[in-house]
Formats: structure tokens, sequence, C-alpha cells
């Protein structure tokens, strides 16, 4: 039951029965709730097939804070400290989502029967806990370098700059053979300029085209407003630049108006990750107010010229 689990990858058979003898396992389906916010926090939770979300309250909002996949453990502060409160809420976010609970009654049962088993969990979270708090310490640091690039004035009255840096900082964070960051046109919602790119040539893309006429464009256009696809997906026929490799878009939105479209595609460097699909979420929610502004000047300063060259004032 647990042996593909990696928590518990390093143990032997016979203390992966001992543990599995303890651990109650629970199906759910999309939108269950595993746990929710006030509860009391008594349980390890290990995700052995589906998905899901954690999301907290922030002023009077539901804001997700993290997507979690088949493998990945949460809820550990149940069985290492006592009287321990959820502060998020926990829900399935696939159907048939199955999810293996150790609760701390049976961890402290296996503290006095097998103490050595325990520890080498523990030893086990610890572990991975630092990683995450790596990766966490990590996107803060994308996030502020972010935030400091947007309130900057100058950066605001250049919109291809601005874009470049945006892009530059994205690809850092979630790292990329290729990216580009697309606005719709003003005068026809389909037409994306292209107005930054890393690793990509015109041959690639070029620097306008129909969102209509790519599949998955037109889809993120109007339809989604994140698009995951695995480079095996493509059918044999897909021409599109990034075709055959592993795709990860968001869409850029202002007040629930599609304004543009961030997207990274990487060949090499495998598939990406729920991790990366929440930090992509997280930029383009930053960034969305800023482009939209820098748009306007770029406008603004347009129709002034004008006016100098053709009218005289």
């Amino acid at each position: 039951m647990i042996e593909n689990i990696q928590l518990f990858s390093d143990f032997t058979t016979e203390e992966q029965k001992k543990i599995s003898s303890l651990i109650i396992v629970q199906q759910y389906h999309d939108s269950r709730t595993v746990y929710a916010s006030g509860e009391p926090s008594e349980n390890l939770f290990i995700i052995q097939k589906g998905a899901v979300s954690i999301t907290h309250e922030l002023d009077r909002d539901m804001v997700t804070i993290a997507n979690l996949e088949q493998g990945y453990f949460f809820g550990e502060s149940g069985i290492l400290n006592n009287k321990q409160i959820h502060q998020s809420e926990a829900r399935a976010s696939k159907d048939d989502t199955v999810i293996l609970k150790l609760s701390k009654n049976n961890f402290e049962k296996l503290k006095i029967d097998s103490p050595e088993i325990a520890l080498k969990i523990l030893e086990k979270i610890a572990s991975v806990l630092s990683e995450r708090l790596t990766e966490d310490t990590t996107r803060i640091a994308i996030i502020s370098a972010i935030s400091d690039l947007i309130n900057m004035p100058e950066h605001l009255n250049n919109i291809d700059s601005l874009a470049s840096e945006i892009l530059a900082i994205t690809v850092r964070a979630i790292p990329s053979a290729g990216a580009f960051l697309g606005i719709y046109k003003k005068e026809n919602s389909d037409q994306l300029d292209i107005i930054a790119s890393i690793g990509l040539s015109p041959k690639h893309i070029p620097k306008t085209f129909a969102a209509s006429s790519d599949a998955y464009m037109h889809k993120l256009r109007t339809e989604d407003g994140s698009i995951r696809i695995s480079s095996s997906a493509y059918a044999m026929s897909e021409k599109s630049f990034y075709a055959k490799r592993n795709l990860l878009a968001k869409s850029i939105k202002v007040e629930e108006k599609n304004i543009g479209v961030l997207a990274l595609a990487d060949k090499a460097r495998g598939e990406f990750s729920s991790n990366n699909v929440l930090m992509l979420s997280i930029i383009s929610g930053q960034i969305s107010f800023a482009l939209e502004e820098a748009r306007l000047r770029e406008e603004k300063i347009g129709q002034e010229e004008l006016k100098r060259e053709y009218v005289g004032i």
C-alpha cells in the first residue's frame, strides 16, 4: 500500500507493513473536504492517488496556497505537536482521490512499539520540510523581485522593458527552455502581440498571431485560466512552436478581463509541477495591473506624439 510513497521509500518491507497496519485509507470525490479551517489537526495525510488543493481565507476571499499531487504529504503538524488547529482548508481537486491517514494516536502507538520506525518517519518528514522551506524561500524572493520591479515608475513607462524584466524573473523562478509574454490588441482581442520572449526566434513564434489559429491559445483565452500539457499529449500533426514540449501557460487578467498570456515551454527538463502552476498563477496576478497601466501610458504617449506631429500642439 505504501511501497510507492516517497515518504516511506527507504523503509524495509517489514517496516512498511508495520506502518500500513496503522494507516486508514479514505477516498474522496472532487471538491470533497479533507479538513476545514478551525478543525483539530490530528492526522498526517499522504496522497496515494489524485490531488488536493489547500486554500486559506484572506480578506474574505479564498486563496489557493498549494496544489498537491500524488505522493505529497501534508498536515504533519498534527502528529508532531499537541493541540494543533488547521489554519487552512484542504479539498480533493480530482475525482477518486485516495488519501492515506496516519492519526496522532496511531503514531504514538508506533513510538512505543517501534520507536526506530517512528524516528525514521520523523527524520524523513524533517528532510522533506527542509526542501520545501528552500522552495518557499525562493518563491518569496521571486514575488519580492517582481513587486520591486512593478513599483518602479520608470518601468511603467516602457511596456517592452517591463515585459522583458518580468519574463526574465519568471524563467528564473520556473526554469524553461522557451517563454513568451503576449498582450491582446485592444482593437482586436483575438490578436496576440508578443512583447517579450526568451529562447524563441521569429521562426518559432511570430511577433503577432491570432489566438484562434492555435487550439491551446484559443482555449486559454476563451475557456481556461491556465493550461499545463505534457509533451506526449500533442497530436503528431500539430505544428505550434511548443509542439512536443511541456507547456505551462496562464491568462493575465484585470478585473476578469483577459488582457494577455504568460507561457513557458520546456522540452528538456521534464513536466511542469503543481508548484510551478501555483508560482505562475502568483506571478500573473502580480503583473496584470502593471502591464495594463504600462499599456495605457504607452497609448497616451503615442497619442501625444500624434498631436504634436499632425496638430502642432
